[in-house]
């Protein structure tokens, strides 16, 4: 067998052990979906990002977008120190933007859920601003909840305010006022929270985010 056959055919094997672990993490995810709150939001996530890995492949290394796949998968499945890994040799390889954006906002999800909430939201930040454009709303959106998490609610309520400005029509945009709402009423901003919360409620009737408007607008704390 020739280097060249050998080498695709070590190629076509990594790819085939890629989308069979996705198989299998998204199976589970399926499995799991009512034992887990936001398995059916975690498996839309998952489907955005192999689909952009798989567009992207024409144009970046295969290498680097198989390693962000398979950390992707990694984190869900609840295996951070392999995701790690897989991260930290991705940004050893000088990947493209697109996948060095992916990869900041993955590990400052990985330190999220480490508690460590200063260090995750440097990572969603410089994802924030590197990010190319089809990305820069996702990188935008988690620098918001980071935001949150690290207790900086005026700064929270201002990157809301410019995210949906900017991105009104994201699919994002009902969490992330949400978020904001939250964010203005830890900064002492009440009748902001509550303007936020009704809009909530009269641009997304009958889903779950106008469910949760009308109920923080029916409490008199809130």
């Amino acid at each position: 067998m020739s280097t060249e056959k050998h080498w695709a055919t070590q190629q076509d094997a990594k790819k085939d052990e890629v989308r069979d672990f996705f198989g299998h993490v998204l199976d589970q995810a399926v499995k799991h979906r009512r034992e887990v709150g936001m398995a059916a939001a975690a498996v839309a996530v998952l489907g955005v990002l192999i689909g952009f890995g798989i567009y992207s492949r024409g144009v970046n290394e295969n290498e680097a977008w198989d390693k962000l796949s398979m950390a992707e998968a990694y984190s869900y499945y609840g295996r951070p120190a392999e995701a790690a890994t897989a991260l930290s040799e991705l940004t050893e390889q000088n990947a493209s933007r697109a996948a060095a954006s992916l990869a900041g906002m993955m590990q400052g999800e990985l330190k999220q859920a480490q508690g460590e909430h200063a260090a995750a939201l440097q990572s969603f930040s410089r994802a924030a601003e590197t990010a190319p454009e089809p990305l820069k709303p996702f990188a935008a959106a988690e620098r918001v909840t980071a935001l949150e998490f690290a207790g900086k609610h005026a700064e929270c309520v201002a990157a809301a305010q410019a995210f949906t400005d900017a991105n009104a029509d994201h699919f994002l945009a009902p969490q992330v006022q949400e978020t904001m709402a939250r964010c203005q009423t830890a900064a002492g901003q009440p009748d902001a929270a509550r303007a936020t919360w009704q809009k909530i409620s009269l641009q997304y009737p009958d889903t779950p985010w106008a469910v949760r408007a009308n109920a923080r607008l029916q409490s008199p704390s809130k």
